[in-house]
Protein backbone atom coordinates (compact mmCIF):
# COMPACT_ATOMS: atom_id res chain seq x y z
CA UNK A 1 0.00 0.00 0.00
CA UNK A 2 1.46 3.48 -0.69
CA UNK A 3 2.23 6.27 1.76
CA UNK A 4 1.06 9.44 2.22
CA UNK A 5 3.78 11.57 2.10
CA UNK A 6 5.49 12.75 5.36
CA UNK A 7 4.43 16.37 5.45
CA UNK A 8 0.16 15.25 4.69
CA UNK A 9 0.88 12.53 6.86
CA UNK A 10 1.70 14.54 9.76
CA UNK A 11 -1.78 17.06 8.87
CA UNK A 12 -3.25 13.59 8.97
CA UNK A 13 -2.41 12.75 11.72
CA UNK A 14 -3.74 15.66 13.49
CA UNK A 15 -6.69 15.33 12.37
CA UNK A 16 -6.94 11.65 13.48
CA UNK A 17 -5.95 11.88 16.93
CA UNK A 18 -8.06 15.00 17.39
CA UNK A 19 -10.99 12.29 16.92
CA UNK A 20 -9.22 9.25 18.83
CA UNK A 21 -8.45 11.68 21.83
CA UNK A 22 -12.69 13.06 21.60
CA UNK A 23 -13.28 8.92 23.34
CA UNK A 24 -13.95 5.74 22.46
CA UNK A 25 -17.51 3.22 22.60
CA UNK A 26 -20.76 4.70 23.98
CA UNK A 27 -21.47 2.82 27.07
CA UNK A 28 -24.87 2.08 28.30
CA UNK A 29 -28.24 1.37 26.83
CA UNK A 30 -29.02 5.26 25.60
CA UNK A 31 -26.33 4.59 23.38
CA UNK A 32 -27.99 1.38 21.71
CA UNK A 33 -31.00 3.95 21.69
CA UNK A 34 -28.79 6.09 19.34
CA UNK A 35 -29.03 6.11 15.51
CA UNK A 36 -26.06 6.92 13.48
CA UNK A 37 -27.15 7.97 9.42
CA UNK A 38 -24.55 6.72 7.07
CA UNK A 39 -24.70 7.94 3.68
CA UNK A 40 -22.91 8.33 -0.19
CA UNK A 41 -22.83 8.54 -3.41
CA UNK A 42 -24.47 7.05 -6.02
CA UNK A 43 -21.57 5.24 -8.13
CA UNK A 44 -19.29 1.99 -7.26
CA UNK A 45 -16.84 3.85 -5.20
CA UNK A 46 -19.32 5.71 -3.26
CA UNK A 47 -20.91 3.26 -2.04
CA UNK A 48 -18.24 0.92 -1.19
CA UNK A 49 -17.41 3.69 0.74
CA UNK A 50 -20.68 4.37 2.47
CA UNK A 51 -20.62 0.01 3.60
CA UNK A 52 -17.62 0.11 4.98
CA UNK A 53 -18.79 3.17 7.13
CA UNK A 54 -21.66 1.46 8.11
CA UNK A 55 -19.89 -2.00 8.89
CA UNK A 56 -16.73 -0.08 10.92
CA UNK A 57 -19.65 2.13 12.86
CA UNK A 58 -21.94 -1.39 13.43
CA UNK A 59 -18.59 -3.36 14.40
CA UNK A 60 -17.25 -0.51 17.07
CA UNK A 61 -19.58 1.15 18.57
CA UNK A 62 -22.87 0.28 20.52
CA UNK A 63 -25.11 2.74 18.13
CA UNK A 64 -27.71 1.65 15.27
CA UNK A 65 -26.63 2.00 12.27
CA UNK A 66 -28.99 3.40 9.42
CA UNK A 67 -27.50 2.24 5.74
CA UNK A 68 -30.91 3.33 3.75
CA UNK A 69 -28.87 6.36 2.56
CA UNK A 70 -26.01 4.97 0.49
CA UNK A 71 -26.34 5.78 -2.87
CA UNK A 72 -28.29 8.72 -1.94
CA UNK A 73 -26.65 11.24 -4.46
CA UNK A 74 -23.94 13.85 -5.40
CA UNK A 75 -22.76 16.18 -3.18
CA UNK A 76 -24.87 18.89 -3.87
CA UNK A 77 -27.53 16.59 -2.07
CA UNK A 78 -25.30 15.35 0.50
CA UNK A 79 -23.91 17.98 2.15
CA UNK A 80 -27.09 20.22 2.79
CA UNK A 81 -28.64 16.96 4.56
CA UNK A 82 -25.34 16.73 6.33
CA UNK A 83 -25.23 20.61 7.34
CA UNK A 84 -28.84 19.64 8.93
CA UNK A 85 -28.95 16.72 9.73
CA UNK A 86 -31.04 14.34 8.09
CA UNK A 87 -27.74 12.29 8.02
CA UNK A 88 -24.68 11.87 9.79
CA UNK A 89 -21.60 10.70 7.79
CA UNK A 90 -20.77 10.61 4.05
CA UNK A 91 -17.58 9.79 2.63
CA UNK A 92 -16.37 13.30 -0.10
CA UNK A 93 -13.19 14.54 -1.29
CA UNK A 94 -10.88 17.37 -0.39
CA UNK A 95 -10.95 18.83 -4.41
CA UNK A 96 -15.08 18.88 -3.95
CA UNK A 97 -15.45 20.32 -0.78
CA UNK A 98 -13.12 22.89 -1.64
CA UNK A 99 -14.63 23.75 -5.19
CA UNK A 100 -18.28 22.86 -4.34
CA UNK A 101 -18.61 23.39 -0.80
CA UNK A 102 -16.51 26.54 0.41
CA UNK A 103 -16.81 27.58 -3.03
CA UNK A 104 -12.99 28.38 -3.41
CA UNK A 105 -12.00 30.43 -6.04
CA UNK A 106 -8.45 29.76 -8.43
CA UNK A 107 -6.45 26.66 -8.25
CA UNK A 108 -4.79 25.31 -5.44
CA UNK A 109 -2.40 22.44 -6.59
CA UNK A 110 -0.69 22.08 -2.85
CA UNK A 111 -1.87 18.51 -0.99
CA UNK A 112 -1.46 19.68 2.28
CA UNK A 113 -2.89 23.31 1.75
CA UNK A 114 -5.79 21.86 0.23
CA UNK A 115 -6.63 19.59 2.82
CA UNK A 116 -6.07 21.92 5.98
CA UNK A 117 -8.14 24.83 4.00
CA UNK A 118 -10.85 21.71 3.66
CA UNK A 119 -10.84 20.55 7.27
CA UNK A 120 -10.86 24.03 8.78
CA UNK A 121 -13.11 25.42 6.50
CA UNK A 122 -16.00 22.84 7.07
CA UNK A 123 -15.60 23.05 10.65
CA UNK A 124 -15.49 26.92 10.79
CA UNK A 125 -18.34 27.29 7.96
CA UNK A 126 -21.04 24.58 8.88
CA UNK A 127 -19.42 22.85 11.94
CA UNK A 128 -18.48 20.10 10.56
CA UNK A 129 -16.23 17.17 11.03
CA UNK A 130 -13.58 15.67 8.86
CA UNK A 131 -12.09 12.17 9.20
CA UNK A 132 -9.10 11.02 7.23
CA UNK A 133 -7.67 10.64 4.77
CA UNK A 134 -8.29 7.49 3.88
CA UNK A 135 -5.29 7.36 1.63
CA UNK A 136 -6.34 7.76 -2.20
CA UNK A 137 -6.57 10.01 -4.25
CA UNK A 138 -9.37 10.24 -6.44
CA UNK A 139 -9.16 13.15 -9.46
CA UNK A 140 -10.89 14.09 -12.69
CA UNK A 141 -9.38 13.00 -15.52
CA UNK A 142 -10.13 13.00 -19.40
CA UNK A 143 -10.50 9.66 -20.97
CA UNK A 144 -11.56 8.25 -24.56
CA UNK A 145 -10.50 5.01 -26.43
CA UNK A 146 -7.31 4.17 -26.01
CA UNK A 147 -7.56 2.96 -30.30
CA UNK A 148 -9.20 6.96 -31.32
CA UNK A 149 -6.28 8.68 -29.28
CA UNK A 150 -3.71 6.33 -30.92
CA UNK A 151 -4.61 7.62 -34.24
CA UNK A 152 -5.45 10.97 -33.37
CA UNK A 153 -2.01 11.24 -31.70
CA UNK A 154 -3.46 12.48 -28.78
CA UNK A 155 -1.57 12.00 -25.12
CA UNK A 156 -2.29 14.60 -22.93
CA UNK A 157 -5.06 17.24 -22.48
CA UNK A 158 -3.28 20.03 -24.61
CA UNK A 159 -3.75 18.00 -27.68
CA UNK A 160 -6.93 18.72 -27.27
CA UNK A 161 -6.35 22.02 -28.33
CA UNK A 162 -6.32 21.23 -31.50
CA UNK A 163 -9.42 19.03 -31.81
CA UNK A 164 -12.67 20.88 -31.43
CA UNK A 165 -14.56 18.59 -33.34
CA UNK A 166 -14.46 15.66 -30.50
CA UNK A 167 -17.87 15.51 -28.81
CA UNK A 168 -17.26 15.17 -24.85
CA UNK A 169 -19.75 13.17 -22.66
CA UNK A 170 -20.95 14.18 -19.96
CA UNK A 171 -23.57 15.04 -17.12
CA UNK A 172 -25.56 17.38 -15.46
CA UNK A 173 -22.33 18.94 -13.73
CA UNK A 174 -19.58 18.69 -16.09
CA UNK A 175 -20.56 21.76 -17.46
CA UNK A 176 -21.32 23.50 -14.39
CA UNK A 177 -18.54 22.50 -11.91
CA UNK A 178 -15.28 24.22 -12.42
CA UNK A 179 -13.28 21.28 -11.06
CA UNK A 180 -14.91 19.01 -13.46
CA UNK A 181 -14.74 20.32 -17.35
CA UNK A 182 -15.43 23.89 -17.61
CA UNK A 183 -12.10 25.28 -15.62
CA UNK A 184 -9.94 23.11 -17.09
CA UNK A 185 -10.92 23.83 -20.43
CA UNK A 186 -10.68 27.47 -19.78
CA UNK A 187 -7.26 26.53 -18.05
CA UNK A 188 -6.14 25.16 -21.52
CA UNK A 189 -7.78 26.68 -24.02
CA UNK A 190 -9.81 23.77 -25.28
CA UNK A 191 -13.35 24.17 -26.69
CA UNK A 192 -14.56 20.31 -27.04
CA UNK A 193 -18.74 20.27 -28.83
CA UNK A 194 -20.89 19.43 -26.05
CA UNK A 195 -22.31 15.71 -26.49
CA UNK A 196 -24.89 13.81 -24.62
CA UNK A 197 -25.58 14.48 -20.72
CA UNK A 198 -25.74 10.80 -19.31
CA UNK A 199 -26.05 9.52 -15.71
CA UNK A 200 -22.00 9.07 -14.47
CA UNK A 201 -23.15 5.10 -14.47
CA UNK A 202 -23.57 4.86 -17.70
CA UNK A 203 -20.50 7.20 -19.29
CA UNK A 204 -18.71 3.77 -20.62
CA UNK A 205 -21.30 3.07 -22.32
CA UNK A 206 -22.24 5.45 -23.95
CA UNK A 207 -18.58 5.81 -25.12
CA UNK A 208 -18.76 2.48 -26.45
CA UNK A 209 -21.66 3.49 -28.23
CA UNK A 210 -20.52 5.73 -30.59
CA UNK A 211 -22.55 9.10 -28.45
CA UNK A 212 -19.38 10.90 -28.15
CA UNK A 213 -15.51 10.62 -28.15
CA UNK A 214 -14.39 11.10 -24.53
CA UNK A 215 -15.58 11.36 -20.95
CA UNK A 216 -14.73 12.43 -17.61
CA UNK A 217 -13.52 10.16 -15.30
CA UNK A 218 -11.59 9.60 -12.29
CA UNK A 219 -8.92 8.00 -11.65
CA UNK A 220 -9.71 5.23 -9.25
CA UNK A 221 -12.27 3.65 -11.90
CA UNK A 222 -12.66 0.17 -12.23
CA UNK A 223 -13.45 0.45 -15.38
CA UNK A 224 -11.15 2.23 -17.14
CA UNK A 225 -8.72 -0.63 -18.03
CA UNK A 226 -11.96 -3.21 -18.82
CA UNK A 227 -13.31 -0.30 -21.19
CA UNK A 228 -9.54 -0.07 -22.69
CA UNK A 229 -9.40 3.50 -22.39
CA UNK A 230 -6.26 6.03 -22.12
CA UNK A 231 -6.26 8.39 -19.41
CA UNK A 232 -4.83 11.68 -20.83
CA UNK A 233 -2.25 13.15 -19.15
CA UNK A 234 -2.87 16.41 -16.97
CA UNK A 235 0.58 17.48 -18.82
CA UNK A 236 0.15 21.19 -17.35
CA UNK A 237 -0.99 19.97 -13.68
CA UNK A 238 -4.65 21.65 -13.86
CA UNK A 239 -6.84 18.93 -11.72
CA UNK A 240 -6.11 19.07 -7.94
CA UNK A 241 -5.94 16.50 -5.28
CA UNK A 242 -9.06 15.01 -4.49
CA UNK A 243 -8.54 12.89 -1.26
CA UNK A 244 -11.08 10.52 0.34
CA UNK A 245 -12.26 11.57 3.57
CA UNK A 246 -15.64 10.84 5.62
CA UNK A 247 -17.52 14.34 6.77
CA UNK A 248 -19.31 13.95 9.93
CA UNK A 249 -22.35 16.06 11.27
CA UNK A 250 -20.72 18.25 13.78
CA UNK A 251 -23.67 17.63 16.41
CA UNK A 252 -23.83 13.95 15.93
CA UNK A 253 -19.81 13.88 16.42
CA UNK A 254 -20.37 15.88 20.14
CA UNK A 255 -22.78 13.46 21.08
CA UNK A 256 -20.90 9.93 19.96
CA UNK A 257 -17.58 11.02 19.46
CA UNK A 258 -16.89 7.38 19.00
CA UNK A 259 -18.30 7.51 15.53
CA UNK A 260 -14.97 9.45 14.71
CA UNK A 261 -13.00 6.80 16.57
CA UNK A 262 -14.47 4.16 14.89
CA UNK A 263 -13.72 6.21 11.24
CA UNK A 264 -10.38 6.60 11.88
CA UNK A 265 -10.06 2.72 11.28
CA UNK A 266 -9.45 3.47 7.73
CA UNK A 267 -7.48 6.58 7.87
CA UNK A 268 -4.22 5.82 5.45
CA UNK A 269 -5.15 2.47 4.67
CA UNK A 270 -6.31 2.40 0.93
CA UNK A 271 -4.19 3.31 -1.91
CA UNK A 272 -5.39 4.10 -5.36
CA UNK A 273 -4.56 0.48 -6.51
CA UNK A 274 -6.76 -0.91 -4.06
CA UNK A 275 -9.39 1.50 -4.56
CA UNK A 276 -9.72 0.60 -8.28
CA UNK A 277 -9.72 -2.79 -7.65
CA UNK A 278 -12.43 -2.38 -5.51
CA UNK A 279 -14.54 -0.16 -7.60
CA UNK A 280 -13.73 -3.08 -10.70
CA UNK A 281 -15.48 -5.60 -8.49
CA UNK A 282 -18.57 -3.61 -8.54
CA UNK A 283 -18.55 -1.86 -11.36
CA UNK A 284 -17.13 -4.22 -13.94
CA UNK A 285 -17.69 -7.65 -12.14
CA UNK A 286 -21.11 -6.35 -10.82
CA UNK A 287 -20.54 -7.83 -6.96
CA UNK A 288 -22.22 -6.61 -4.13
CA UNK A 289 -20.63 -3.47 -2.87
CA UNK A 290 -21.39 -4.32 1.08
CA UNK A 291 -20.20 -7.90 0.38
CA UNK A 292 -17.07 -5.91 -1.11
CA UNK A 293 -16.97 -3.73 1.42
CA UNK A 294 -17.33 -6.04 4.20
CA UNK A 295 -14.46 -9.37 2.46
CA UNK A 296 -12.05 -6.46 2.06
CA UNK A 297 -12.33 -5.27 5.83
CA UNK A 298 -12.37 -8.57 7.20
CA UNK A 299 -8.86 -9.37 5.06
CA UNK A 300 -7.12 -6.14 6.80
CA UNK A 301 -8.35 -6.79 10.03
CA UNK A 302 -10.41 -3.76 10.68
CA UNK A 303 -13.44 -5.16 11.91
CA UNK A 304 -13.17 -6.72 15.83
CA UNK A 305 -16.65 -8.62 16.43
Amino acid sequence: MGKLNAVFAAAAFTVCLSVLSCGGRAAGSDARKDTVVVAGKNYGEGYILGWMAALILRDATDLKVDDSKIGMGATELLYPALKNGSIDVYPEYSGTIRTVILKREGVERDRKAIWEDCVAGVKSQDGVEAVGPIGFNNTFAISMSKAKADALGITKLSDLVAHPELKLIGDATTWTRPDAYTGMAEFYGIELKKGPMVDTNFFYEALKQGQGDLITAFSTDGKLKTYGLAVLEDDRGYYPWYDALYLVNGEAMKKHPEIGAALSRLVGRIDEATMMSLNEKVDVHKEDPKTVALEWLKSQGLLKK
